[in-house]
């Protein structure tokens, strides 16, 4: 077993998330979990990622505030706490804050092919 506490969990940044906190809390740097990679990612308020899209799927579960996901067709999801989607590999989507409260999230995606 590998228990991560939070206030040990390792910092890590992504491309275009320069205004995102982001802790790995399992797998990767964190842990020896190997079936998958889960961040938490904190948005300050007006923070946000551009769209775009990703090689691999991932899941977000919105833990505080509301996060907006924006589809590359303009429909938009406002996820509250506790709410969750599934973002399929090659999907674009941006990630806003449109709030001015923190929002934050869980990030699970399956680890980087070995």
């Amino acid at each position: 077993m590998d228990v991560v506490r939070f206030a040990d969990a390792p910092f890590y940044t992504l491309p275009d998330h320069e205004d995102v906190v982001a802790r790995r809390l399992q797998g990767g740097e964190a842990s020896t979990a190997d079936f998958a990679l889960v961040g938490h990612s904190v948005f300050p308020a007006g923070a946000g990622v551009p769209m775009g899209a990703g090689p691999i799927g991932k899941v977000y579960v919105v833990t505080e505030g509301a996060l907006t996901i924006e589809q590359a067709d303009g429909t938009r999801h406002v996820l509250h706490p506790g709410d969750s989607i599934f973002i399929a590999a090659h999907e674009p989507r941006a990630v806003l804050n449109e709030t001015r409260e923190v929002a934050a999230m869980i990030v699970i995606t399956p680890p980087p092919s070995r």
